[in-house]
């Protein structure tokens, strides 16, 4: 008696075959080998993105804190030890340089920003005037007299939609140069 409740199976109804199961697999291999590429060029794109706001408002905060506080503020590319270089790929500091050597020192300069760079797929390079690894904003005018310099943005992968620089004038204006504006000459 099948009152609607209960329905016998019958015995080529009771699984998958192994065949079915192979062009599911089959599908998700192929939708896999699409979807990876364009998430990774994803993430690299969000990466240059995030890093170029970093650099921008590293480059505000300086400007504004130099001003407002009358204090030469020091902004530089650091290492995991927060050592200053030009070449740094662990952090990007702002801070009051008060001893005024142009490297932070916990005892005596006051950290205003620590921002982790956290780079996956790219490098930053800091260029300045007399190969000085900082950028300086005068605690007199909040400006970067003599210190106008450039962030870049390397991708590992030299992909030139993702590079840029973000340059920085003797007035402290900023602007982003991608490469098809100027070449960022990347390593």
């Amino acid at each position: 008696m099948n009152n609607g409740l209960y329905t016998p199976l019958n015995s080529r109804q009771s699984g998958v075959t192994l065949v079915e199961v192979l062009i599911v697999m089959v599908i998700i291999a192929i939708l896999a080998t699409i979807a990876i590429p364009s998430f990774i060029s994803m993430l690299k794109r969000w990466e240059a993105n995030q890093i170029c706001n970093l650099i921008i408002n590293a480059y505000r905060i300086g400007k504004t804190k130099s001003f407002i506080h009358h204090n030469n503020t020091t902004v530089c590319l650091a290492d995991s030890h927060l050592v200053c270089h030009r070449d740094a790929q662990a952090s990007l500091l702002v801070f009051n340089d008060k001893d005024e050597n142009r490297q932070y020192n916990p005892t005596r300069d006051s950290l205003i920003q620590n921002s982790p760079l956290r780079l996956n797929y790219g490098k930053v390079y800091l260029r300045a005037g007399n190969q000085r690894h900082y950028i300086k904003f005068s605690g007199d005018t909040g400006l970067p007299r003599g210190h106008f310099a450039h962030i870049k943005y390397c991708p590992d992968d030299r992909e030139v939609s993702n590079m840029y620089l973000v340059s920085l004038n003797e007035l402290g204006q900023h602007r982003v140069k991608p490469y098809s504006m100027v070449a960022t000459d990347c390593p």
